[in-house]
């Protein structure tokens, strides 16, 4: 017989032991081996088995209310960035060119083929398609051009320069005319192109633009006007005896050399490096810095634990972000630095400082945002945090990449945007691209810095105030379920003790 067996023998011939404790027979019996199902495993059986349903309907309604909110977001964020690319080539017409035409009089029984052929080209409607090609009145842009001291050229420089137009086309005076002297002399070193129409732009004032839309555009134009050469030059012979004039091989080699225009690139991107810097970079800025709030995250909460006075410890929550940024800043900028870009083309050699500071601004405009949203979401719906870095992104790069021309009127909202500025300043820096809007751009920083800085203060107050009350209600929470427990064990031990145990007390 087994000791289990004698024990239960034992018990039911002696009604004395059926009153001992039961940890005496718990030395060799457990006592659910004869009670069924734990107390804890009943009271979980007791809780399902009722609610099963409402369990799983709850369920389901947590997994619609993540998919409702999760839709609502994509569709409203990345329908922001798939927007800047909805008909875009509709919009060319937006893009302002400036035309300027010398060669509109006759000279010396020479009419102006050159300059007519051209105007005519641009007034189609098909080449409005491709831009919008402001012919300017030549009374009024020389006049334009003596009140700065420039000639017509360097007019139409200076006002693509300024980023009044995206590019300028330019016929110099007596183009048809001295077209028409090359060729019947057969002076084949005179340059058809340059002396016929020239094109000033700008790369570095935004590479994209200029690469996918300008100078493609102006260059369909180009081949359309190179497509009338030969009309163009039996224009400038009329009159005169062709046949004695091709008999000459240097003549026919000008006659026959197509009427391209001659592109000129003032501000030619030549450094791949600065694709990085100058747009994808910017947005790895905005990422660093939501970094920055996770890695500093468990400071943060050490500090607090100091017992620092509320405004105390405010101040140092904004001061330490800003003081990261700083540092930050720089080891971005260093990165540039590293693979050899040159600072000094519009600054000299304090091109650098302009670059970190620039940087600075920036993370500390984006960064200050990042923290105070970041402390928003974590208060409420950190799920949320996500989305906020896609919105944040996104709504700042899709009117920072595409030029605002190009873009429904929605997008203007970028020249007020941090990263907008920021890409503005980087351009004048690496291609000393125009100046003149340096000081609204860094107005915008230093706004946004403002604004970001005081909301950091109102949300770190606030978030502390949250986070400790749900602190201490937590605290509350765990003292009040030890007391139930203890006051639980006691009541359970009070019902557990025999008669005889009960009365000895």
């Amino acid at each position: 017989m087994s000791r289990q067996e004698e024990a239960f023998v034992e018990r039911k011939d002696n009604p004395e032991s059926s009153s001992l404790p039961s940890s005496v027979v718990s030395q060799d019996v457990e006592v659910t081996d004869f009670r069924g199902p734990g107390e804890d495993e009943t009271q979980n059986n007791l809780e399902r088995t009722p609610t099963s349903s409402e369990a799983q309907k709850a369920v389901s309604l947590r997994f619609l209310t993540v998919y409702l909110i999760m839709s609502f977001f994509i569709l409203g964020i990345f329908s922001i960035y798939w927007g800047t690319g909805y008909k875009r080539n509709t919009r060319y017409d937006r893009l302002k060119m400036l035309v300027v035409i010398e060669d509109a009089q006759v000279v010396n029984g020479t009419e102006p083929v050159i300059g007519n052929t051209l105007k005519h080209i641009l007034e189609e409607p098909s080449s409005h398609e491709l831009g919008n090609w402001l012919i300017q009145n030549l009374t009024e842009f020389e006049d334009a051009a003596r009140s700065h001291g420039n000639s017509i050229y360097d007019e139409v420089a200076r006002q693509v320069h300024h980023q009044e137009y995206w590019a300028g086309i330019y016929v110099p005076a007596n183009a048809s005319n001295d077209l028409k002297n090359a060729i019947v002399a057969g002076d084949t070193s005179y340059n058809v192109s340059q002396e016929s129409v020239k094109v000033y732009y700008e790369t570095g004032r935004d590479m994209m633009a200029m690469n996918s839309y300008v100078t493609p555009n102006i260059q369909k134009i180009s081949a359309r006007f190179a497509a009338n050469t030969n009309g163009v030059v039996n224009g400038l012979l009329a009159g005169m005896d062709a046949s004695s004039i091709f008999s000459n091989i240097d003549s026919r080699e000008v006659a026959t050399t197509p009427l391209q225009f001659y592109m000129y690139d003032a501000r030619p991107w030549n450094d791949p490096t600065l694709f990085a810097p100058s747009q994808v970079g910017l947005i790895y800025m905005i990422i660093v810095t939501f970094f920055g709030f996770n890695f500093f995250l468990e400071i943060h909460q050490s500090v607090a634990s100091f017992g620092l006075k509320t405004i105390h410890l405010i101040l140092y929550r904004v001061l330490s972000s800003i003081f990261t940024f700083f540092i930050v800043s720089l080891v971005y900028s260093l990165v540039t630095l590293a693979f050899q870009v040159d600072f000094t083309v519009a600054f000299g050699h304090s091109g650098f400082l302009v670059y970190w500071m620039t940087n600075f601004l920036t993370m500390w405009a984006v960064g200050a945002m990042n923290e105070t949203m970041a402390m928003w979401c974590i208060m409420y719906y950190p799920p949320l945090l996500g989305f906020w870095m896609l919105f944040w992104v996104i709504v700042n790069i899709s009117s920072t990449f595409t030029p605002i021309a190009l873009l429904p009127k929605f997008y203007r909202y970028g020249y007020a945007l941090p990263i907008h500025a920021s890409y503005e300043i980087t351009k004048v820096i690496f291609f000393d691209t125009y100046k003149g809007a340096m000081g609204r751009n860094f107005g915008i920083l230093v706004a946004w810095d403002a604004f970001g800085t005081i909301a950091l203060l109102l949300t770190s107050k606030k978030f502390g105030q949250k986070m400790g009350a749900k602190a201490k209600a937590s605290k509350e929470k765990i003292k009040q379920e030890v007391r139930e427990e203890y006051e639980k064990k006691n009541i359970d031990h009070s019902v557990s003790e025999s008669p005889r145990e009960r009365a000895e007390q």
